[in-house]
């Protein structure tokens, strides 16, 4: 039976506390500094707090990552709290993710359809999911656990049999209030889609392997490292989303926690 951890503290301090080359894959979605109710995280800060933040995370998973591991961060683009300019908050990961020793493999575009509607600028209907390595000519890669249908089955460059490779956009609706209320989860503003990580988790680590969230909020990447056998690691500063994490768990299956 796979484990899960569910730690409630300062993502940081916590991570601090992992044994080095301990983890395979990270996956995580930081707050945005877009003023959302995240309970005792307060979501407006300035920006070269953020940028702290992200900073550190980065530092301490270059530690605790296998040699071979690899570390998704979802972030979004963002506007600007007074002037509505947008901030390209994927560029600036990609610029502190290569301050500490990290290479990117790809950026992926995770497109949706369900979102505001601004009246002043075009529609956002993406964000961005940055997929990082420690070592550019080593990593997990399993292509063919994430393989897609070919639509053409008589075209010549393709396999029909085994699919072919996902391009580095990726279709997947954000999670609606209705899916929050059925799943007992409407305390979190901000909720992945289980499918998109499992893709991510399916095609960067292996079963056994251990998986990390230092953002865990609602607990779909331990859901999801969970129906895949992987072991599982999440932090959440806030008391509410680790139970929340815990009772998702538990619905599931008998999955052990540990505390």
């Amino acid at each position: 039976m796979v484990e899960a951890n569910i730690i409630q503290g300062d993502c940081i301090k916590e991570l601090k506390k992992l044994k080095s080359k301990s983890i395979r894959l990270a996956v995580t979605s930081p707050p945005y500094n877009l003023k959302k109710d995240y309970l005792l995280y307060i979501d407006d800060v300035h920006i070269d707090e953020w940028k702290k933040l992200i900073s550190a995370t980065f530092k301490e998973l270059k530690r605790v990552l296998t040699p071979d591991g690899s570390f998704f961060l979802n972030v979004s683009p963002i506007p600007d709290k007074k002037t509505k300019e947008i901030i390209p908050l994927d560029s600036i990961a990609w610029g502190i993710g290569k301050k500490n020793g990290f290479f990117l493999r790809n950026k992926i575009i995770w497109h949706f359809n369900n979102m505001q509607n601004p009246t002043k600028r075009l529609a956002g209907r993406w964000e961005a999911v940055l997929w990082f390595v420690k070592d550019i000519n080593n990593y997990v890669f399993n292509l063919k656990d994430v393989k897609i249908p070919v639509i053409t089955q008589n075209d010549k460059r393709f396999d029909a049999s085994s699919g072919r490779n996902p391009t580095d956009v990726w279709f997947f609706n954000r999670v609606n209030n209705m899916t929050k209320k059925k799943l007992g989860i409407t305390e979190h503003p901000c909720i992945y889609p289980v499918d998109m990580i499992e893709r991510i988790i399916k095609m960067s680590s292996n079963k056994g392997d251990w998986v990390l969230d230092p953002f865990v909020g609602s607990g779909t990447t331990l859901l999801a490292a969970k129906k895949l056998g992987r072991n599982s690691i999440g932090i959440d500063l806030d008391k509410k989303y680790c139970e929340m994490t815990r009772n998702r768990l538990k619905k599931e299956s008998n999955l052990k926690d540990f505390m």
